[in-house]
């Protein structure tokens, strides 16, 4: 009996589908993590009792420089309110000026935001519609290429080749962090994503905003979230293709 006959490897031209549907995954796993994350405000609840914002208010709120050192007379309550605020504010569901916050009793105490941190705010606004733009774009290409390969019946790259690219990714961005610093990273990102002499660094003593966040440290526990979010769904999304094209070789 003669042997049967192997299947030639695809030529690389004919993979390349597999890899663009992954790559496209990887952009659309970040868009539909944040949209997961801003329904439950980033978890800021959870934040807030770890990184102890109570105790950060708390030392910084009576020494307010523009006249709002009653925040201090606000509440736990409050705080996890009014992050809520502006959350559902730069996703374009209410407007920035109107976030007041209230005393123990309920009272209004006063506007929450100064003109420049609700220009920075919207600034932020506009770059979540260009991501969000973005994210169904790369949704809509991931689903067309999931079709292609499927119907092409291509195999998809193995988990060894997906877990040593999302190892390259995440330990290139962590020896950038390391070696640059959170700190210098962060205000680079600031500097390319947001328009030249637009403020967007606030001291605690003149900003509620960022007292009530006590940035930077908030969007680093953030953005740990954020990438292991996207790294669970991506993974998700990726055994669930596995599942569907069966795993079976390329004709």
């Amino acid at each position: 009996m003669p042997p049967p006959k192997q299947t030639p490897p695809l030529p690389l031209w004919r993979r390349l589908p597999a890899w663009f549907l992954l790559g496209c995954l990887l952009p659309a796993s970040l868009f539909l993590s944040w949209l997961l994350l801003a329904r439950f405000d980033f978890f800021y609840p959870r934040w807030y009792e770890s990184l102890a914002i109570d105790q950060h208010i708390a030392f910084y709120a009576p020494k307010n420089r523009q006249g709002k050192a009653d925040f201090v007379l606000t509440t736990l309550e409050e705080h996890q309110r009014l992050f809520a605020e502006i959350v559902t504010a730069v996703h374009g569901r209410s407007e920035l000026g109107e976030i007041v916050y209230h005393d123990s009793k309920g009272r209004v105490l006063g506007a929450l935001l100064r003109p420049d941190e609700i220009g920075h705010l919207r600034d932020v606004a506009r770059l979540i519609r260009i991501m969000q733009r973005a994210g169904w774009g790369f949704l809509a290409a991931s689903l067309l290429l999931a079709l292609i390969t499927w119907r092409q019946r291509l195999r998809l790259p193995s988990p060894g080749q997906i877990v040593l690219m999302a190892a390259s990714l995440l330990g290139l961005a962590g020896l950038t962090i390391w070696l640059a610093g959170f700190k210098r990273v962060f205000e680079f990102i600031h500097h390319l994503v947001f328009p030249a002499g637009y403020p967007w660094f606030f001291y605690y003593q003149d900003s509620l905003m960022t007292t009530l966040m006590k940035a930077p440290q908030l969007f680093a526990a953030i953005g740990a979230t954020w990438t292991v979010t996207t790294l669970l769904l991506y993974a998700l999304f990726y055994a669930g293709l596995r599942c569907w094209h069966n795993d079976e070789p390329g004709k």
